[in-house]
């Protein structure tokens, strides 16, 4: 296999590459991030399980042919924005009384399929009712969701791979938990019932999130199940409003999403744009604009890993008129023409990258607002140094010592193996011991640190390299893959570091994805 250089960006003087020698046949080799005129520090990374998303919806039963088409046209319209994830809509609305056939798994498989196609992985919420308010014409029973879920537990194991969570769904409009034909957000019964079936059917190691946290403070009797319940905000708008499920600062519910968070996928969205800003002029939301800097502050207070990128932005939505050719100036483009700095950053303890506000000349600059959200949600990887071995020897232990910072606003989620490859001159790749790390144990900072200093995560390294390695020049990479075998040697759901004088390489075919570190002699013992 041969392997294709993507980029590197190296940034000059003071970010340059450093490798020390440190006597006793070992070096260390200091790693820098990513200027903010590097390729990478203005389109931003492509990392799997993290960052913006999409939002689609299927219905089951009437979409039959075109289970994929608008997850294929979002993708293509959103490519710049880096998006990895969509939430996926499955509406179960004209089946709610029916036996789920094998033409409606056929068709919901279509979809998770399309999704392996394009690389991405899915925020997932079944539901019935998709209108609002008592205007649904149909819903369904607690025990028709019931029978529902029970039928859906395969196909949830059969796409864990590529879910990285579950939203409770299922209940009211949009599966939002309220106005539901048959009113069972009025009842404590239904809404247990249905929470611990979902559990049950959604595989053990995924989260299932809810609206709202006294959603899930109907399982606080049952820690087990508890633990495993986190949220989705759907109606980020920062000043307090009637809408926003109490979840403004200084509410119970805020900091109990703040104190559980960390350890917690966390998604959410902004209010439709065509609402909040490009209401009626009488209307009291007419161009309300969500604050772009305290709507970064709070994704990093609670931990977010998604967003959604499609509310007030580049949206479409059937209640908006607007001429496209003059679109409104919806949040998240005033984002990107709201400016900060490493500064601002910092008076809130807020995540600041290495190299985020220099240019490659070694002068600071400033970021918009956009871009920081974009780039900090989830995970963002910086490798900080490797300790190794002047020269690695065949037939015997190579130790090596990688520390890392994780800058983003929250940990890694989902199964992942931790790779050291070599790369000889021909492109071939020798996949080397894999690291005994979880990278879900790579917090950004320490929960219960007021001041939330960054981290430092160290990776163990053991490369035994074969007997019979042809001794020579390689370059040494790391892999980070996804566990899952199907996804594993897939570049898409490998991931990046955010470092600018790494490079990033992927195998003919788009396999692999690795962050290569140096090059490394290799000597027969």
């Amino acid at each position: 296999m041969t392997i294709k250089r993507i980029y590197g960006s190296v940034c000059v003087a003071v970010f340059c590459l450093l490798a020390i020698s440190c006597g006793n046949g070992q070096r260390t080799i200091k790693f820098e991030g990513i200027c903010a005129d590097a390729p990478q520090g203005t389109c931003g990374l492509y990392n799997p399980g993290r960052g913006f998303r999409l939002e689609t919806a299927l219905d089951v039963a009437l979409d039959k042919d075109k289970p994929a088409k608008q997850l294929a046209q979002l993708s293509e319209k959103y490519a710049s924005d880096s998006v990895s994830l969509s939430q996926s809509y499955f509406y179960l609305t004209f089946l709610a009384d029916k036996i789920l056939t094998e033409n409606d798994f056929a068709t919901m498989q279509a979809y998770f399929d399309e999704l392996r196609r394009q690389g991405k992985k899915s925020v997932l919420r079944f539901a019935y009712e998709k209108d609002f308010m008592g205007r649904s014409p149909i819903g369904p029973t607690a025990e028709q969701i019931l029978r529902h879920l029970d039928q859906l537990k395969p196909i949830l194991q059969d796409n864990k791979d590529l879910i990285l969570v579950v939203q409770a769904g299922l209940i009211g409009a949009w599966g939002e938990w309220h106005s539901s034909i048959h009113g069972l957000e009025n009842s404590l019964e239904a809404k247990r019932a249905i929470l611990e079936k979902l559990l049950d059917v959604v595989p053990q190691e995924k989260n299932v999130q809810v609206r709202v946290p006294e959603y899930k403070n109907i399982l606080k009797d049952k820690p087990e199940l508890y633990k495993r319940i986190s949220f989705h905000d759907d109606f980020i708008v920062i000043r307090p409003d009637r809408w926003d499920g109490d979840m403004h600062e200084g509410t119970s519910h805020f900091n109990q999403i703040v104190k559980e968070s960390p350890y917690l996928v966390v998604d959410g969205e902004l209010p439709w744009g065509f609402w909040s800003v490009g209401a009626d002029p009488d209307s009291p939301s007419a161009g309300w604009i969500i604050d772009g800097m305290q709507a970064a502050r709070r994704l990093f207070l609670q931990h977010f890993t998604s967003l959604s990128v499609i509310h007030n932005y580049k949206e479409q939505h059937a209640n908006n008129q607007s001429d496209e050719n003059n679109p409104p100036r919806y949040s998240m483009m005033v984002w990107k023409e709201t400016m900060i700095n490493e500064d601002s950053l910092k008076k809130y303890n807020m995540p600041v990258s290495a190299g985020y506000f220099r240019l490659k000349d070694g002068s600071r600059t400033e970021r918009n607002v956009f871009d920081y959200v974009r780039d900090h949600l989830g995970y963002r990887l910086e490798l900080q140094s490797l300790q190794m071995p002047a020269a690695l020897k065949t037939g015997k232990e190579n130790p090596m010592k990688l520390t890392l910072i994780n800058r983003g606003f929250a940990t890694v989620f989902g199964e992942h193996t931790i790779h050291p490859v070599l790369i000889d001159n021909t492109g071939r790749v020798t996949e080397l011991d894999a690291a005994l790390v979880n990278p879900i144990d790579w917090q950004p900072f320490d929960p219960s640190d007021p001041e939330c200093k960054p981290l430092l995560h160290t990776i163990s390294l053991t490369c035994n390299l074969p007997e019979n390695m042809a001794s020579g020049k390689y370059r040494l990479g790391l892999w980070i893959a996804d566990a899952s075998e199907r996804l594993m040697y897939d570049s898409r759901y490998a991931i990046r570091c955010a470092n600018g004088n790494t490079t990033w390489t992927v195998a003919e075919g788009g396999r692999y994805g690795i962050n290569v570190l140096t090059e490394v002699s290799v000597e027969n013992k």
